[in-house]
């Protein structure tokens, strides 16, 4: 009996490679179907083929697969085989030939399944939630995938990312392209050179970079490490410290725990209930922090076009040294220009050049500096 299955199983494998129809470069769809149980995998590995591949979830413990648009000539060429609870589909029809947006795999899988897929030059697609780990790659194409309770790797060269929730870690890169995820319960990465980051909660820590556009996050359960070269950054809540990057755009947290860095070229900066310090920078806009200090470490604000606007609970401990600079391009506005304050100074002093102030709160403590040219210094009690 078990060589007669043997011999049917490789009759069934054999009509995979049996071209459908005589005529010269013509195709047919190619099917074949095996029986797998659920944790299996699914390797896909068509990275010559410049082809698409859609992959979709239903409730059969089967795996289908069917090739579209694969030349008679080139069927010798496909391998789709079964080792145990694994199937591997495999097609390399070798370099000089062109089949990029006419090859195209369409497979079906049950949710329990490991997905492992690599094209060269296709979109690739996964509908339906996947209960284990995808790990997809293109060089010329996009990705989308929905919800995975598992980790995700995707990666593409030519395109965008489109995620859903993420039940794991996640790390999604493109070099041409927007990156999309939901809710990621575990680290996020994500990078791109050419688009925007958009992201739902992240449940550790989350890193991301673009040098291209904007880069968003509704909330970080850890770390948040972000940076771009041209955009806004905007988080939620961050249960970490936090480090926000930018040369040409906004940045707001909504809140953060431990050490705050924010830096941009050509914005402002708005960080609202940071517990713990900041170090705060802007060539071009206006600063707003609320900062319920750490004696760790000493916190600065500075901008070189705006107002420095600080908010304190009134029991903090703390010494401020605020610096206004004022220079002649503004000599019209200058004298309007001013430190003010709910907390009582030590010592308030203008001159030409500058207005100074030295505020020695509750005792004193880690030293705040605030800094500004032609603007404003406001120090308010939450």
């Amino acid at each position: 009996m078990k060589q007669l299955n043997s011999i049917i199983l490789a009759a069934l494998l054999m009509l995979v490679l049996i071209p459908v129809s005589d005529a010269v470069g013509q195709s047919t769809p190619t099917s074949v179907t095996f029986k797998v149980q659920k944790g299996g995998n699914l390797v896909v590995d068509v990275e010559n083929a410049g082809a698409s591949v859609d992959v979709k979830v239903w409730s059969k413990l089967e795996v289908a697969v069917t090739a579209h648009g694969i030349r008679e000539s080139d069927i010798k060429d496909l391998e789709i085989t079964q080792n145990g609870n694994n199937v591997d589909v495999f097609f390399d029809p070798g370099h000089g030939h062109d089949h990029r947006g006419r090859i195209r795999f369409s497979i079906n899988v049950p949710s329990e399944f490991n997905l492992d897929i690599g094209t060269s030059g296709g979109d690739v697609k996964v509908t339906g939630t996947i209960e284990g780990t995808v790990d997809a790659v293109t060089a010329g194409g996009d990705i989308k995938v929905n919800n995975v309770k598992g980790d995700l790797g995707l990666r593409t060269a030519g395109g965008d990312i489109e995620a859903g929730d993420v039940d794991g870690d996640a790390g999604l890169k493109t070099a041409g392209g927007d990156i999309e995820v939901g809710d990621v319960t575990g680290n996020l990465t994500a990078k791109t050179a050419g688009g925007d980051i958009e992201a739902g909660q992240v449940g550790k820590d989350l890193t991301a970079g673009t040098a291209g556009g904007d880069i968003s996050c509704d909330g970080v359960g850890g770390e948040a490490k972000t940076g771009t070269a041209g955009g806004d950054i905007e988080l939620g809540v961050v249960k970490g410290e936090a480090a926000a990057k930018t040369a040409g755009g906004d940045i707001e947290i909504e809140g953060a725990t431990g050490k705050v860095v924010a830096k941009t070229a050509g914005g402002d900066i708005r960080l609202s209930a940071i517990a713990g310090f900041v170090k705060a920078s802007t060539a071009g806009g206006d600063v707003y922090v609320e900062l319920d200090p750490s004696n760790a470490a000493s916190s600065s604000m500075e901008t070189r076009g705006g107002d420095v606007e600080l908010y304190l609970p009134a029991n903090a401990k703390v010494t401020i040294e605020a610096l206004i600079r004022l220079r002649d391009w503004d000599h019209g506005d200058r004298d309007n220009y001013d430190i003010t304050s709910d907390f009582k100074a030590e010592a308030h002093d203008r001159s030409d050049s500058e207005v100074r102030a030295r505020y020695v709160i509750n005792g004193g403590g880690k030293v705040i500096s605030l800094e500004t040219v032609n603007g404003n210094i406001r120090i308010n009690k939450q």
